[in-house]
């Protein structure tokens, strides 16, 4: 089976093998070899430091390595779908609910069937509240470099760490960033001394078309398509609304700012808002999912818990549905935003009225 893995796994044989992983002709080649079909190779764009993390799977065959891969990302979000459960006061005994959560959330199906590399930042934010939630600072700093294999995706995420770090003086935060950081972007440039060199001529030189020059599902390229606006600064008009929305809510909830609880919002209005994104990076967005499964599972308003669930499901299947008919990831620009809308709903409707377990919230 050939999809999205195809990049992350030629890359890091490359590497090994002391090629260049940045290098169209290389990657076809070796793509080619493998069924790809296509004209142009598959390029990962992602920064060198992913390859720290992928590197494990070009040690094996391509078939054994996309088991690896499918399986690993399969319990990355199933179990993290349980542990987010217990972190946000889920009554155990409606821990299946989590499962329902996943399993009528598109974006699961979207990202494992593609082999893409979502689920990695998924366990970098899982593993981040873990660490927060423990005030191990060193660990919650350590996992924001997983969260860095996309760093524009949740770019609101390094805004609210930067301020948060700043105010309450967590410089512990900061070491494990740069520690872990350091190592992981160190290990690549070992194994070939002009990896970061290949990705910036990469980048300059347009050799393929770059990643700025697709037509994604946000509202930036939506903006440019639909309006027939020239020039690639549309593109980033959104995250500057983002930034700015940002600034005023940092404004008001900094000082009893909670990371456990503000996570979800901020991660929807990131992606919401991001210069490019798809819709399988949208699983990036199960912390908000799970909790508002668990408010809705904690309400006692009956309607709204029926409302909640109706829309969700139904949301959902729609997906799922029109992606057989509508395969352009372009026309699903209005998808994260509507995300957005219903967390808030969800939040305004049974959020608001629920509380955490007293030995859940991390506050400084």
């Amino acid at each position: 089976m050939i999809n999205d893995f195809i990049e992350y796994w030629v890359a890091a044989k490359l590497l090994v093998s002391g090629g260049n992983p940045y290098s169209p002709a290389e990657l076809l080649a070796e793509q080619r070899a493998l069924g790809w079909q296509q004209p142009e190779p598959l390029m990962m764009w992602n920064p060198p430091w992913t390859l720290s993390f992928t590197l494990p799977f070009g040690l094996f065959d391509y078939q054994a390595a996309q088991f690896a891969w499918f399986l690993s990302h399969t319990l990355i979000i199933f179990v993290g779908a349980q542990w987010l459960w217990k972190m946000y006061g889920g009554d155990p005994r409606k821990s299946r609910y989590a499962v329902i959560c996943v399993l009528s959330f598109a974006p699961t199906y979207f990202v494992l069937l593609l082999g893409q590399i979502g689920p990695l930042i998924l366990l970098g934010l899982v593993a981040f509240l873990t660490a927060v939630k423990k005030k191990a600072w060193v660990l919650a700093g350590a996992s924001l470099t997983i969260v860095a294999i996309k760093p524009h995706l949740l770019y609101l995420l390094w805004l609210a760490s930067f301020l948060w770090t700043i105010k309450n003086a967590k410089w512990k935060l900061l070491l494990g960033f740069m520690v872990a950081g350091v190592s992981v972007a160190s290990l690549p440039f070992l194994l070939n001394r002009q990896i970061y060199w290949q990705y910036s001529e990469l980048l300059a030189t347009g050799v393929v078309i770059r990643p700025l020059d697709w037509a994604t599902p946000s509202l930036g390229t939506a903006l440019a398509e639909l309006f027939v606006i020239p020039g690639a600064w549309i593109r980033w008009l959104p995250s500057v609304g983002g930034i700015v929305w940002f600034l005023w809510y940092w404004s008001r909830h900094a000082a009893t700012w909670d990371w456990l609880a503000e996570l979800p919002v901020l991660i929807l209005v990131s992606v919401a808002t991001a210069s490019f994104a798809w819709t399988f990076d949208y699983v990036v967005l199960l912390p908000a999912a799970i909790q508002a499964a668990v408010w809705t599972s904690r309400s006692e308003d009956g309607l709204a818990r029926a409302v909640l669930i109706a829309t969700y499901i139904a949301l959902g299947g729609i997906l799922l549905t029109s992606k057989v008919f509508v395969l352009n990831d372009f026309w699903y620009f209005w998808l994260a935003p509507t995300l957005l809308l219903f967390y808030l709903a969800g939040r305004a409707m049974v959020g608001s009225a629920t509380t955490f377990p007293t030995d859940s919230t991390v506050r400084e």
